[in-house]
């Protein structure tokens, strides 16, 4: 699946005052787009509205495949702060796990944790931290463990919510590295940043304030490690 996504004429009131309005733009499939704007501008809101949390009030969001209209595909999400709590006492394998498959219970999750396990270990998290209640992790791990949440099964849409402010350094090099990856097997990145360069450059870039406006792409020349 080669995923695409169109926003036509979409707005959105919050509270009754117009956040974004008249949103008209397209997100090419298996390219990086970036989402950049002052805090305020309604990035945040586009994404809720694109991860289908908020309806908007005016216009509509379409999801292609090779030019075809397809019901909403599964999402991978990575948020702005982290939204495990210390005393969470689920292990990273089984919480990954479970978003793959959370109908199974956890006596059904066999094969899930394979895949929960690949999905930590591609995001920086060491096999002996993966069966750690997640409570006991630092908070960089943590952020780790919901990066392998968003990158788990594969979806052929990642959305990242200024994943510079949420992940430390060397956490920040590691996703740089698997969005490269993503893009490469042709899955669609998208992210909200206040610098385009941070996952390593963009094939598209939109400014938002209000409304939505196309910007200049920006392509890194150096290579995340």
């Amino acid at each position: 699946m080669n995923v695409g996504v169109r926003f036509e004429s979409v707005g959105v009131r919050l509270g009754g005052r117009p956040v974004v309005q008249d949103a008209s733009f397209e997100i090419r499939p298996g390219e990086r787009t970036a989402f950049l704007g002052p805090n305020g501008g309604g990035k945040t809101t586009l994404m809720r509205v694109l991860l289908g949390l908020l309806r908007p009030d005016a216009g509509r969001v379409v999801f292609l495949d090779d030019g075809r209209e397809i019901p909403r595909p599964r999402v991978g999400y990575l948020s702005q702060r982290s939204t495990l709590h210390a005393d969470a006492p689920l292990s990273g394998v089984d919480l990954v796990a479970l978003t793959l498959a959370p109908a199974a219970g956890f006596r059904g999750l066999g094969p899930a944790r394979a895949e929960a396990r690949v999905a930590l270990s591609r995001a920086g998290l060491s096999a002996d931290k993966q069966t750690l209640p997640v409570g006991r992790l630092s908070g960089g791990q943590r952020q780790r463990v919901l990066l392998a949440r968003a990158l788990a099964g594969s979806p052929p849409l990642l959305v990242l919510d200024e994943p510079d402010t949420a992940l430390d350094a060397e956490g920040l090099a590691t996703l740089r590295r698997l969005v490269a990856e993503e893009v490469a097997a042709g899955r669609t990145v998208v992210y909200v940043t206040h610098d385009s360069d941070a996952m390593g450059g963009a094939d598209a870039v939109f400014s938002v304030d209000g409304r939505v406006s196309a910007g200049t792409p920006l392509h890194s020349h150096g290579t995340a490690s």
